[in-house]
């Protein structure tokens, strides 16, 4: 290949992670944006935020639907069509929410994001197989993390500036925009992204999509213990993402300004995310899941316990959002090197879903604590007991493979190239 040529391929390659990461920023962007907005709509339909739990819950639900038909969608429609079908869906769920919203009807409003939530779920799986099928393995874990820090990047913007736009463009506007940068996105994508080497295109078969490859001898006990990491750092994870600036108001905090402890809990996930990649190269990938978890629980309990001194307060969802984000991270990342490219966006999918069925659990249960007047500090506290329990699984997952054999070295692998 000449300088030119070799050159040329470089830029594809970083062209393809930028458009999986933008997409994956405007999955975290709508997945924050109905969090922020959530004190202002109760305020403004007079109904307590509690109510909106099955919205919140639906989302995800619709979410764990599309990471289930991930594999099989990458089977029938290929990455590339998939990774825009999910994106433009997710787009138009958007633009729904903000028809739907001016009826202050919560059954139309749960309806949409339900709708919204399955688009989200095609997003992260296509866009990580994407981008990493366009790289060799060693560096696959490197872009893996790179695409998944959208996540986090897209609820750090959400944060920071969802104070001003709820004062700008109302919540209406906040998902006008919301859908209609995707659909840009999607426009980009249809005319600049690659589709996925014929290699990976072709050693995708229908059977390679099916759940029972992940648990093919050698996969069955990693596959079950990387599913309950990922349930258990997910419940943690979004039940701060879905109630912290409810949470907050709780703390005196304004309506107007607790989208601030989104902002801080986002950009701690994006430093987790860093640290979470040097600490995989130097110790592995397992060892950084047992370590950020850790750091996550630990936080989660200065943040019950800080009382109205809102800078620790503040800082402890920073480190808060270090942990469970770089758990959210980490365990796409191990999935990316567990699983073998016929069956890679199948096992990106199934544990994505997993910590997703999370997701559900750990809102709902939150919801229910509101509702039940429940401190906000206290629901935090509890928020930590899964946490540290991941950090557990995570350890034995370490371990296993050093009696069992093959996923571990095939992790070595990947970070040692």
């Amino acid at each position: 290949m000449t300088g030119h040529e070799n050159t040329g391929f470089r830029g594809m390659r970083f062209g393809v992670v930028g458009l999986a990461f933008l997409a994956v920023l405007l999955d975290g962007f709508d997945s924050a944006s109905l969090s922020f907005v959530l004190p202002s709509l109760a305020r403004h339909w007079g109904v307590a935020s509690a109510g909106f739990t099955p919205a919140v819950v639906l989302t995800n639900i619709g979410v764990v639907l599309g990471y289930l038909a991930s594999g099989r969608l990458a089977v029938r429609l290929g990455l590339r069509r998939m990774l825009i079908t999910g994106t433009v869906l997710f787009a138009a769920g958007s633009l729904a929410t903000a028809l739907v919203l001016p009826l202050q009807s919560l059954t139309a409003l749960s309806a949409v994001r339900l709708s919204t939530g399955l688009g989200l779920g095609v997003v992260l799986p296509g866009a990580v197989s994407l981008a990493t099928a366009h790289h060799p393995a060693g560096q696959r874990q490197t872009v893996s993390v790179t695409v998944t820090l959208g996540l986090a990047f897209g609820g750090t913007v959400a944060g920071v500036f969802g104070g001003s736009l709820l004062a700008s463009v109302g919540a209406t506007g906040v998902f006008w925009i919301g859908g209609g940068l995707p659909l840009l996105l999607a426009v980009v994508m249809g005319r600049w992204l690659p589709a996925a080497p014929v290699s990976v295109t072709t050693d995708s078969t229908a059977a390679a999509a099916r759940v029972g490859a992940l648990f093919a001898p050698g996969l069955r006990a990693a596959t079950l213990l990387l599913w309950s990491f990922a349930f258990l750092v997910f419940i943690a994870s979004y039940t701060l993402q879905s109630w912290v600036p409810t949470l907050l108001t709780g703390y005196g905090f304004s309506a107007s300004q607790a989208p601030i402890g989104l902002a801080f809990l986002s950009f701690g996930g994006v430093i987790g995310g860093v640290v979470l990649l040097l600490l995989a190269a130097r110790k592995g990938i397992t060892f950084a899941l047992m370590v950020m978890p850790a750091i996550g629980a630990v936080s989660m309990v200065v943040a019950a316990t800080v009382g109205t001194d809102h800078t620790a307060l503040l800082l402890a969802l920073a480190g808060s959002g270090a942990g469970v984000t770089a758990g959210q991270i980490g365990q796409l990342t191990l999935a990316v090197a567990m699983y073998s490219p016929a069956t890679r966006t199948s096992g990106v999918g199934w544990a994505a879903a997993l910590g997703r069925v999370g997701s559900i659990v750990g809102p709902a249960t939150a919801g229910v604590l509101l509702a039940l007047s429940l401190p906000g500090d206290e629901i935090v506290l509890l928020t930590a007991i899964p946490v540290v329990v991941a950090a557990v699984s995570a350890a034995v997952l370490w371990r296993l493979p050093r009696a069992a054999g093959d996923v571990a070295r095939k992790e070595r692998d990947v970070v040692g190239r």
